[in-house]
């Protein structure tokens, strides 16, 4: 069984010399989208997993997109 290297380093079993694996993780949405819970970060993969268009990917700007539609930015005390 081959490995590659993950998003963040760590090491994912292809199971096939023909096939490559991209590992994005709830650290990946959350370096992005700071003021996200662990629990949101899991639900924008899950958006990104289910509804990515494979012409485009998925990128940091698109991860960005995503948990922007899905859930807003924290309003600043300064716009009070």
């Amino acid at each position: 069984m081959k490995y590659v290297a993950g998003e963040n380093l760590e090491l994912v079993p292809t199971g096939d010399p023909d096939e490559i694996s991209i590992v994005w993780s709830t650290e990946d949405v959350l370096s992005v989208r700071p003021d996200l819970t662990k629990e949101q970060a899991r639900e924008v993969l899950y958006e990104l997993d289910h509804s990515h268009d494979a012409s485009i990917g998925i990128s940091w700007e698109v991860i960005g997109i995503i948990a922007e539609n899905m859930f807003d930015r924290p309003k600043d005390e300064d716009d009070d």
